[in-house]
């Protein structure tokens, strides 16, 4: 897909627990068009990725940001996130147990993309394509 960007637009958003609805506000902006019927989806993805980024990389709040990079391609669309520490990009299992359940994100992330992605760091960054749907 990085061969074929027609445009590149990025945004930073500030750590902390405002992050996930600041960056799918960003995107909002940006209007993607060619995936006006899959916004949710775009939506679901960048909430879980950089709410990631912050939860898990070690990122100050209000001191750290998390930078989103968007190419769009004819029929492609690229959301990358970045997280600038030093933390490496890490999956874990599921965990079903009581007191600390999760792990679950990035599986609805999987459902819900086209394909996904990660280059773990530092820093480290979790992409994730969208194609256009007739």
């Amino acid at each position: 897909m990085e061969d074929h960007i027609v445009s590149q637009q990025e945004v930073e958003v500030v750590a902390g627990p405002e992050a996930a609805a600041s960056a799918r506000a960003a995107v909002a902006q940006m209007g993607l068009l060619q995936l006006h019927g899959r916004i949710d989806d775009v939506q679901l993805a960048i909430s879980e990725v950089v709410s990631n980024a912050v939860r898990h990389g070690r990122l100050r709040q209000d001191v750290d940001s998390v930078r989103i990079t968007v190419g769009i391609g004819p029929d492609t669309v690229r959301v990358t996130v970045v997280q600038p520490t030093i933390a490496d990009v890490q999956f874990g299992e599921p965990r079903f147990e009581t007191e600390n359940p999760g792990g679950f994100g990035l599986l609805l992330v999987d459902r819900v993309v086209d394909s996904w992605g990660h280059d773990p760091g530092p820093p480290g960054r979790v992409w994730v394509e969208f194609e256009k749907r007739s």
